[in-house]
C-alpha cells in the first residue's frame, strides 16, 4: 500500500475538521464536485499535485458522487484520482485509479464524464492516458479555462505523439498481448521509432510556441519551467530573456520557484567551459577529463550504466556515429557501483572508442555528478573544439542533429 493510501483515513477524518479551520481563518477554497455516472460507492477520491504524493483534499463516493475541499497556496497542475473498488481489496486484487487532469487553484470545479469506465486508467500498459483525455470535461476557475484552451490547441498534434509513440512502443516491446509481433524487426522498429521522435518534436514544438504566446498564464510558466531541467542548452542570455518575458505571471509563487530554476540552470548555461573531473580506467588508475578531451575538436561524454537498458540500446546509434564522424571523440562514463558489471558489459558490447567509469572515491564521484548535474541516463554532453559545452540529451539523434547544426 503506498503512501498516499496509508494516510486515506487520517484525511478523511480530517477533512471537515481542516474545512472549518479554513472558513474560521476565512482562507479561500477549492471545491471539486462529480458528475459522474458509474462511481463505486464508498471509493476514495483525492487530489494532489502532478507527480507528487502531496494530497491535497480526499472524500469518498456518498450516494453518487463526491465533493472534495481543500486549499492551494499557489494554481497548482493537478491530478485527481478517482477508485474504482473500496478497500479492503479482494484477495490478489490491486487498486485501480481513473485520473483527471486540471489546474486547481481555489475556485469551485465539476468534473463530468458519459461513465465512469471512460475516463482513463493513471497507468495503461500498452496504452496511454493521453488518448482518452477528451472523455471527461472540468468546468471551473480562470486557470482552468486557460488549461482547457491550451489543451484544446494541442491536442491533435498531443494525441498524434502519443498514438505514433505508441505503435513504436507496440511493434518493439509489447508482443502479442499488446499488439505486437512475436518477432518485430530491427529495421522496422528503427522507423517506428524514428516517426513518433519526430512527431514528438513536432508536439514540443507547438508547446513551446503557445506558452511562449501566453507568458502570463499559469499553465505556460510550468511548461517552460520544466525546460530548465534540460542542462547546457541555453545560454546566460537566453535564460536573462526567459527571466523577464514571464515576470509578468499571474502565479507569483510560481515565478518565485521559476526564478530558483533559471539560478540553478545558469550553473549548467550553454557555452560555459567543461569542468575537470577525475576518472578511473579499467586498469584502476585516475585520469582526469582534460587529459581525455580532443582539444581540436568535438567531444562527447556518454554517461551510461550497464544496467541501464536505454544506455545499452543507444549503443548501436553511438557505433554509427563513431563509424561516420571518426573526427569526433566518444568518452563513455560509467556510473556503474559494481567494476566487475561494467568490464562484463564492456566485453559484451565491444564500444572501440574510450572507457572510463566514474571514480570510487566518494567525494570526487560526488563532484563529477554535479559537475554535469547527472541525474539520469543515458546523459549525453557535446563538448566543442574551444573547451565549451554546446548541448546535452538523452538520445543519439538529437546529438547528430546538433552537430549537423553547427
Amino acid at each position: 500500500m503506498n503512501s498516499i493510501v496509508k494516510n486515506m483515513v487520517l484525511l478523511v477524518c480530517g477533512v471537515f475538521a481542516t474545512t472549518n479551520i479554513h472558513a474560521q481563518q476565512q482562507v479561500k477554497q477549492f471545491t471539486i464536485a462529480s458528475d459522474i455516472p458509474g462511481l463505486t460507492e464508498g471509493a476514495l477520491a483525492y487530489v494532489l499535485p502532478a507527480h507528487t504524493s502531496d494530497t491535497l483534499a480526499v472524500g469518498k463516493v456518498s450516494q453518487g458522487t463526491f465533493v472534495l475541499r481543500g486549499h492551494v497556496a499557489a494554481p497548482v497542475l493537478a491530478e485527481l484520482h478517482i477508485n474504482a473498488m473500496t478497500y479492503p481489496l479482494p484477495k490478489d486484487e490491486i487498486m485501480k485509479d481513473r485520473i483527471v487532469m486540471l489546474y486547481l487553484d481555489n475556485d469551485s470545479y465539476q468534473v463530468s464524464a458519459a461513465q465512469f469506465d471512460s475516463i482513463p486508467l493513471s497507468y495503461e500498459l500498452g496504452s496511454s492516458p493521453i488518448i482518452r483525455e477528451n472523455n471527461y470535461q472540468v468546468k471551473g476557475g480562470v486557470a482552468q479555462q486557460q488549461y482547457q484552451r491550451w489543451h484544446n490547441a494541442l491536442w491533435p498534434m498531443r494525441q498524434k505523439a502519443a498514438l505514433t509513440t505508441l505503435d513504436a512502443w507496440r511493434y518493439k516491446f509489447g508482443g502479442p498481448n499488446h499488439g505486437g509481433p512475436q518477432k518485430p524487426d530491427p529495421q522496422k522498429a528503427l522507423r517506428l521509432e524514428a516517426i513518433a521522435d519526430s512527431t514528438m518534436k513536432v508536439y514540443e514544438q507547438q508547446n513551446d510556441s503557445y506558452a511562449w504566446a501566453h507568458p502570463d498564464e499559469p499553465y505556460s510558466l510550468y511548461l517552460w519551467s520544466q525546460h530548465l531541467n534540460d542542462k547546457f542548452r541555453y545560454t546566460a542570455a537566453e535564460l536573462d530573456t526567459m527571466t523577464l518575458h514571464f515576470r509578468g505571471n499571474k502565479d507569483v509563487k510560481g515565478y518565485e520557484a521559476f526564478l530558483k530554476g533559471i539560478a540553478t540552470a545558469r550553473r549548467y548555461a550553454k557555452g560555459l567551459h567543461y569542468q575537470d573531473i577525475t576518472l578511473n580506467t579499467a586498469d584502476g588508475k585516475s585520469v582526469s577529463l582534460s587529459k581525455l578531451v580532443n582539444s581540436g575538436g568535438y567531444t562527447l561524454l556518454d554517461f551510461w550504466a550497464s544496467w541501464c537498458g536505454p544506455c545499452r540500446a543507444s549503443i548501436p546509434k553511438l557505433k554509427k556515429l563513431h563509424a561516420e564522424r571518426p573526427a569526433l571523440k566518444i568518452i563513455s562514463v560509467s556510473c556503474d557501483k559494481n567494476l566487475a558489471d561494467w568490464k562484463e558489459a564492456m566485453q559484451e558490447e565491444k564500444m572501440p572508442w574510450t572507457q572510463v567509469i566514474l571514480s570510487q572515491n566518494a567525494k570526487l564521484k560526488e563532484q563529477a555528478v554535479n559537475a554535469y548535474h547527472i541525474q539520469f541516463i543515458p546523459s549525453l554532453v557535446l563538448i566543442a573544439p574551444d573547451g565549451t559545452i554546446t548541448y546535452a540529451a538523452s538520445k543519439v539523434q538529437e546529438i547528430i542533429s546538433q552537430i549537423k547544426a553547427e
